[in-house]
């Protein structure tokens, strides 16, 4: 059995991690592995003992618009696509020849995508199983037109309908350059022979996926792993417990580690930043915070965490709403703020975005410190999915996979 996982879009080294958590089962059933990733060097470090090759995926560094482009704000999932090729055709052609390629060397039994849409559309007409996994954004119902992804707005329909025609113009005329069939309708670019939804109904990005599917979604549950980086201890004597995983690049670093500076100093907040300036972190530490350049391991904290504080990153929102914490976020993009709106519909935290202010996310952290109703609904939400294990998801996904080659 040849598997052929692939990452396309997107920064987030997430997307590999998951990846190879789920070839290693595969590589204990004697699969051959290959990997096409956006950046081949990522995989090294979380791909320790795994046999496998690995090979430049074909993809658009995000570019800003075209002359003449009237890009707009993204309202459906094509329209994030736009800035990686898909407002270029003759691009995009040349993206979709080299996939082929890719498969016609590789000749996998199956393709395993996570944010990876044009490696789909390329691979249409071959003959190996296609399969996507992603926590709800990079799997989007698949829906003529395709739903919105500021739902909680009111956006014409006409409007969103005209943005896919424009994108699936754009397809089609770069699937006719590479001497492909047109599509009929965008959703036909990301059909699949299976695809695995690793989140809950609860978390999903999109609230109310059964009404675009007309199905009932299956949830397998997320991926993310709480045992790994550098272990920490809370103080034995403390007033408030707060983890944060906050990146020093992003906008609301600043505002963040102003309100987090101004707490009592009996709290104890361990915040992981990581790339953060030595010079930065020496400025910015004081009794009562601590800045960690990387990852933490957040399975020794987690269970007496009053707070914990993220981008919306599904995988750590995740562990958060998990593990009974609840969470302040503060999304950078609309993925992350896709995330944080489902962990606030739930009430298991409340979300930032905007101009960031120190003082607002300081009124934030003493709502969610204080107010007993989001604590008791992130704990409501670790009760309801006690049973689940994420270390076995990797297994079950690899199972199914193995099944859809046909027990190869």
């Amino acid at each position: 059995m040849r598997v052929l996982f692939a990452w396309e879009v997107g920064r987030n080294f997430g997307h590999v991690t998951k990846l190879v958590e789920v070839a290693r089962p595969l590589a204990k059933r004697k699969a051959e592995l290959f990997f096409a990733l956006q950046n081949p060097a990522v995989i090294k470090p979380f791909s320790e003992g795994l046999k496998y090759k690995v090979l430049q995926a074909p993809y658009y560094p995000v570019q800003p618009p075209a002359p003449g482009s009237k890009r707009g704000p993204s309202l459906i999932y094509p329209d994030d696509l736009r800035p990686c090729g898909y407002d270029r055709p003759a691009e995009l052609a040349g993206l979709i020849e080299a996939w082929r390629g890719l498969y016609e060397l590789v000749k996998p039994d199956v393709l395993v995508v996570q944010a990876a849409p044009t490696a789909l559309l390329a691979a249409r007409g071959f003959k190996f199983k296609k399969a996507a996994f992603g926590a709800g954004y990079d799997v989007p119902p698949l829906a003529t037109p395709m739903p919105p992804l500021r739902y909680w707005e009111k956006i014409d329909e006409e409007v969103m309908a005209r943005h896919e025609e424009m994108v699936l113009n754009n397809v089609n005329e770069a699937l006719v350059l590479a001497g492909i069939p047109k599509i009929k309708k965008f959703a036909d670019a990301l059909k699949v022979d299976a695809e695995f939804l690793t989140t809950f109904e609860e978390l999903d990005h999109y609230p109310d996926r059964a009404s675009f599917t007309k199905s009932k979604p299956k949830y397998c549950g997320p991926f993310y792993s709480i045992d790994g980086g550098e272990e920490v201890d809370w103080k034995k004597e403390s007033g408030k417990r707060i983890f944060g995983y906050i990146r020093p690049e992003t906008m609301p670093f600043k505002p963040c580690i102003e309100a987090l500076r101004g707490l009592p100093d009996d709290y104890d907040v361990i915040i992981a930043a990581p790339g953060i300036p030595p010079g930065l972190k020496k400025q910015i530490e004081k009794p009562g915070l601590r800045i960690f350049n990387g990852a933490i391991r957040l399975d020794k904290l987690i269970g007496k965490c009053d707070l914990g504080i993220c981008h919306g990153s599904s995988g750590i929102s995740a562990a958060f709403a998990l593990n009974g914490v609840p969470q302040l976020l503060l999304p950078g993009h609309i993925e992350q703020l896709m995330c944080s709106r489902a962990i606030g519909r739930n009430k298991a935290g409340r979300g930032l975005i905007g101009e960031y202010d120190a003082g607002k996310v300081t009124e934030l952290i003493s709502l969610l410190l204080n107010e007993g109703e989001f604590k008791q609904a992130a704990q409501n939400m670790a009760e309801k999915y006690k049973d689940f294990d994420p270390s076995k998801l990797a297994t079950k996904i690899a199972d199914e996979l193995v099944k859809l080659a046909g027990g190869k």
